[in-house]
């Protein structure tokens, strides 16, 4: 990456930082551009993938999807899964955003399996908690307890807090389960 684009990707994640959205939205297009024209693709696609998180920011979800098309692919080409599948979690949180609940669901369904083949962990609970509260929304109570309980699965080291939770997520489980 060129000293202006080194630059831009700077101030952009700065102004991010301060709640300052507009200004990391210009800052992160700009980089994208001089990294396109230096066909520099993998970080170009990178620098998309920050940007459509600062679009869902200044709540515009058609923008995010659109900047992340073809992101996850360029990702998977590079044999990057741990990019590709937080591209397709982006990619989740923009259909989500946009009310595409099932094609959400899919999506982070798709980047929870890529994170538990690498074992990014801390990743993967982040994802399933996201997929936990799609499938309260739409009405996948059962699903959404399984998924919760798959999140806290993922941290080793659990807090006293996490612990009473599992906990209590596998007992609700089990006498759900127990009663059909």
């Amino acid at each position: 990456m060129d000293e202006q684009a080194t630059a831009l990707k700077d101030q952009a994640f700065d102004a991010y930082k301060k709640k300052n959205f507009k200004a990391a939205a210009q800052a992160f297009t700009e980089c994208v551009r001089l990294l396109d024209e230096a066909q520099d693709t993998l970080l170009a696609a990178e620098m998309r993938n920050n940007l459509s998180v600062v679009f869902l920011e200044l709540k515009k979800p058609e923008e995010s999807l659109a900047v992340l098309k073809g992101t996850d692919q360029v990702f998977a080409e590079a044999k990057d899964q741990k990019r590709q599948a937080m591209a397709l979690g982006n990619t989740a949180a923009a259909l989500q955003a946009l009310g595409n609940f099932t094609e959400a669901l899919s999506t982070y369904e798709a980047s929870a399996d890529l994170f538990k083949e690498i074992d990014e962990k801390e990743m993967r609970a982040l994802t399933l908690k996201k997929i936990s509260d799609l499938q309260l929304k739409t009405g996948k109570q059962f699903q959404a307890l399984a998924s919760l309980e798959a999140s806290y699965d993922q941290n080793e080291q659990k807090s006293t807090k996490e612990k009473v939770l599992k906990g209590f997520l596998g007992s609700l489980i089990n006498k759900i389960t127990h009663r059909t």
